[in-house]
């Protein structure tokens, strides 16, 4: 499993999210690489967790298929990880597939990437899924994975909040021993872990804590509630109309008044407040939503991640003042008001990440690579090992003045040639 001059070949970390899902390859000395979606026009280095079925049968993920939703609303599916080990299939046009197949279709897509970025198998696999699940669907993911071209025999699954927990400790300098949270706030799940150490050497307290039904979806009905509550009649024709599944026009009227909710969380992350014309609703209504709405919409949901920190807390007797920092990942964590709620509750600090996106994928390319270092066999020792030759005796000869002045020292305190000759070795011409 390892490369032609011996050393480890690559080694891929994958979180499978609701939202969005990522995939990062790791290489010996190399800095991360995160596999992006081609046809996102930005480059996106997640990929959204999606999928459409076109007419001939072949199936599309990304930004592709979302490029696809509004022409076959039917036949695209998104955020089907909540339906992850579900007995129902999901329905696409004319087939039925369950949420695991659709998962290996997302797989593969970004085992596709990693193999066009870096053109070697990978020798380990990591795969992260929600603390909260249990075998049943540990397995399933298993097999989704085999189902995306990936052999079971390199492959295994690791906590997202464990995953989150690696990156903080490589990725921030934990070069010192500190007992640190992980806050992973996704767009389906909440997951978190506390941890002891360094990234060199840790230990996770207890078992991982999380919500199986707070995230980003959640946040995005907490803001269509909003929205209702300021066009009331509105939103609720069109829940009535998408109720059936043969209504095209309906379910495009849907996917868009979703996707304007998820516009409004986003941009009241940077701004003040947003305003939006919601077309899509009969009427078309101007709608405007300030950030302090959004804050007291999500503040119940944010409470409870809050109210799950504590109670995993005290489950191993510890308490906010026993951490050294708290570090948010996970998509949704970049709203403002998470920092603000973790700050205002712990009196900690609150680590500020670049790609919270990423940081569990990431962990997970770190395990996987500790992993593939664990199967490179030890160096093998020559069959016999020859004594040392005996002393010299100190030489009576002046050192040749073309010796480095270091040598011409050892030299002169009376040290033997094989001595000098490795100290030359050491201090180079």
């Amino acid at each position: 499993m390892s490369g032609g001059d011996g050393r480890t070949g690559p080694v891929y970390g994958i979180d499978f999210g609701t939202w969005t899902s990522s995939l990062v390859v790791l290489r010996p000395d190399r800095p991360p690489l995160p596999v992006r979606d081609p046809v996102s026009p930005f480059g996106a280095a997640s990929v959204r967790s999606a999928v459409c079925l076109l007419p001939d049968g072949s199936m599309v993920v990304g930004q592709a298929a979302q490029n696809s939703r509004l022409r076959r609303p039917d036949r695209f599916r998104a955020e089907f990880k909540r339906e992850f080990g579900e007995p129902e299939g999901l329905r696409l046009g004319e087939r039925s597939l369950t949420a695991e197949q659709l998962t290996a279709q997302v797989l593969g897509f970004l085992v596709d990437g990693a193999r066009t970025a870096v053109h070697a198998a990978p020798s380990r696999v990591v795969i992260t899924v929600p603390a909260t699940w249990e075998h049943h669907r540990r397995e399933l993911m298993l097999g989704a994975a085999e189902a995306a071209g990936l052999p079971p025999e390199i492959v295994r699954l690791e906590t997202e909040p464990v995953a989150a927990m690696v990156y903080a400790l490589h990725d921030h300098g934990m070069d010192r021993d500190r007992t640190v949270l992980v806050y992973d706030l996704g767009g389906g799940t909440f997951d978190l872990a506390v941890a002891r150490g360094t990234k060199e050497s840790y230990t996770v307290v207890g078992a991982p804590g999380g919500l199986s039904d707070v995230g980003g979806l959640a946040i995005d009905q907490a803001v269509l509630g909003l929205v209702r509550e300021r066009c009331p009649d509105g939103v609720d024709r069109l829940r009535r109309t998408v109720a059936d599944p043969d209504d095209a026009t309906a379910l495009r009227r849907a996917i868009l008044l979703a996707e304007a909710c998820v516009t409004f969380k986003q941009q009241l992350s940077v701004s003040p407040e947003h305003s939006d014309l919601l077309t899509m609703l009969e009427p078309p209504a101007e709608v405007t939503l300030t950030r302090s709405d959004l804050r007291e919409a999500i503040r119940p949901l944010l409470s409870e991640t809050v109210e799950e920190c504590e109670r995993v807390l005290r489950a191993y007797g510890l308490t906010w003042g026993d951490l050294d920092l708290i570090v948010p990942v996970g998509g949704s964590s970049r709203l403002p008001m998470v920092g603000e709620l973790l700050a205002e509750r712990s009196g900690r600090t609150v680590l500020t990440v670049s790609e919270p996106e990423l940081a569990v994928a990431t962990g997970a390319a770190w395990l996987a690579l500790e992993d593939a270092a664990a199967d490179e066999p030890p160096p093998t020792a020559p069959l016999s090992t020859p004594p040392p030759p005996p002393p010299s005796p100190p030489s009576s000869l002046s050192p040749p003045s073309s010796l480095p002045p270091k040598v011409h020292a050892l030299l002169n305190a009376g040290l033997t040639d094989r001595m000098v000759r490795e100290a030359m070795g050491h201090v180079g011409g």
